[in-house]
């Protein structure tokens, strides 16, 4: 032995970012009356991931310099619009108590937002947010969610936009939507998810005692976040052992003996608190590590069935047919031509 640890490919992409190894730059959208949560909730996600790994540049720009936020608290150091937007990954834009909007303000920010949505990897909005980039003419012809007592207004905001109803958050291409309050910080979890990884999410999660969830209407938004709305913290050992190795075998026996239950329970617990089977649980994370290998390397569909626990081509192809309608080949097409626009 010469005294090096041997990391496998699978332990590379399941670990955490090393401490600053990713830097997020995110501007926050400051506008008069703002709904405090909208904005705590996903800036303490981004805060957190900045304590445990990560370096996160937040910057505050609005049409007010400092602006009346809850009761007597003011929010100041807000910066101006600048004319052209620095490259950021995200731009969040938080809600609004509807009867506390201010015309000029909200007039200068859509045409604010016209001209700089492009400078942003993704667009966030929580609750009525979503109005506002209905205003800028930005969610026609796409999927969009927001507070359900503002789902008409939406609509006729937007009258060519896909309006999700009854769903946590929703997202096409650069535009992730969400329904309010709460619903901010799952989103932002999410957003997280993608850009850093499950298990810096996860580790977030846990430090804001919250369980990982999703939008039950959009299955596209990501196979770690699916089964995870209940509180058995069994159960959720056991998830995130297979979220951290989904190549690894794993036997049911061995499962619940993790979760301290007899094969039997384990299985009808699993199913009643999830929703779906073990291996349906365990093959839908494996298509998932494959479709994020078929995006991030040029890997033959043999070597990525191989590394995301299938074990050969013909499983891998086989578990495929059963979620999606287009073979590997032209799905990981589409999706290069969608890095490519």
């Amino acid at each position: 032995m010469n005294g090096k640890t041997h990391v496998s490919e699978e332990q590379q992409h399941s670990q955490p970012p090393s401490p600053r190894a990713t830097t997020l730059r995110v501007a926050v959208l400051m506008m008069p009356g703002q709904v405090p949560l909208d904005l705590v909730g996903p800036l303490q996600v981004l805060q957190c991931a900045d304590r445990l790994s990560i370096d996160v540049q937040v910057r505050y720009i609005g049409p007010k310099a400092a602006m009346q936020w809850l009761g007597p608290l003011t929010l100041s150091g807000i910066d101006p619009l600048p004319e052209r937007l620095p490259a950021q990954d995200l731009l969040l834009i938080p809600g609004q108590y509807r009867n506390r909007l201010e015309p000029l303000a909200q007039q200068e920010c859509v045409a604010w937002l016209k001209a700089n949505a492009r400078c942003a990897d993704t667009l966030m909005t929580v609750c009525s947010g979503t109005l506002l980039l209905a205003d800028a003419g930005l969610l026609e012809g796409r999927r969009c969610t927001t507070h359900h007592t503002l789902i008409e207004k939406l609509q006729s905001k937007a009258p060519q936009a896909k309006v999700q109803r009854d769903c946590i958050f929703t997202e096409d291409g650069r535009y992730l939507t969400s329904a309010g309050i709460s619903t901010g910080i799952d989103t932002m979890l999410y957003w997280l998810t993608r850009a850093c990884g499950h298990s810096l999410a996860l580790a977030v999660a846990r430090e804001m005692v919250l369980y990982l969830r999703r939008s039950g209407q959009e299955p596209q938004l990501g196979a770690w976040l699916e089964g995870r709305n209940h509180v058995d913290e069994r159960l959720h050992r056991v998830q995130d052992a297979i979220c951290a190795a989904p190549s690894q075998t794993w036997r049911v026996e061995t499962l619940a003996a993790q979760a301290a239950m007899s094969e039997r329970h384990f299985r009808r617990q699993f199913k009643s608190l999830t929703g779906m089977l073990v291996g349906d649980y365990i093959m839908g994370l494996r298509l998932q590590r494959a479709k994020a290998l078929m995006t991030e390397t040029t890997w033959t569909l043999a070597r990525i069935a191989e590394a995301s626990g299938f074990g050969d081509e013909r499983q891998l192809r086989r578990s495929w047919a059963r979620q999606e309608n287009t073979p590997p080949s032209v799905w990981r097409r589409a999706c290069s031509q969608k890095l490519l626009d």
